[in-house]
């Protein structure tokens, strides 16, 4: 976990961290809004924060809406934000094309019964969404970061905080 004013250990200085944010939609009026602003300068924050300790850091603010893709230019802008977290604008349709591998096709039909159903194979139709988001970040962290290694200890997570993805990727010493 990183943990202010704490000098890196060597084994850290190894290792870049990768954090991410998926916000499927947001309708950008009042909390939403101000939602959306506080996740990204956490984001920007926190990678900020670990590159300061000496130590190398990535971060991704995924979205699913061309609308949102705008508001976090504007945000970008503001912030300075762009050389702490890409923002990358990804579609369904990267997992519902003809060359959806069995696996994401199985995850795709789950979501698709959850939208119509309340209750899917016995499993409330909120875990069947928050699993497919969770699925479509890490797909899309794992196209820009190829040797990452996700982290799902929640005690490993930087400053504590909840990350939709939190992962590393090992560097080889030189």
């Amino acid at each position: 976990m990183i943990v202010k004013n704490s000098s890196p250990s060597r084994e850290d200085r190894r290792l870049k961290h990768i954090l991410g944010m998926l916000k499927p939609q947001l309708d950008f009026q009042g909390a939403q809004a101000r939602e959306l602003e506080l996740e990204y300068l956490r984001l920007i924050y926190a990678v900020s924060q670990i590159r300061k300790q000496g130590e190398n850091a990535q971060g991704y603010f995924v979205i699913t809406r061309r609308g949102m893709l705008n508001r976090l230019k504007q945000l970008e802008q503001k912030y300075q934000g762009n050389e702490y977290a890409e923002l990358l604008m990804i579609s369904s349709s990267v997992y519902l094309g003809p060359t959806a591998q069995p696996d994401k096709t199985e995850i795709l039909s789950g979501i698709v019964r959850a939208a119509v159903l309340e209750r899917v194979d016995g499993r409330p139709a909120a875990t069947i969404h928050r699993n497919m988001r969770e699925f479509i970040l890490t797909e899309t962290i794992l196209g820009q970061e190829r040797d990452v290694r996700q982290v799902k200890d929640e005690k490993r997570f930087p400053f504590g905080v909840r990350w939709d993805y939190y992962g590393v990727v090992e560097k080889l010493q030189t």
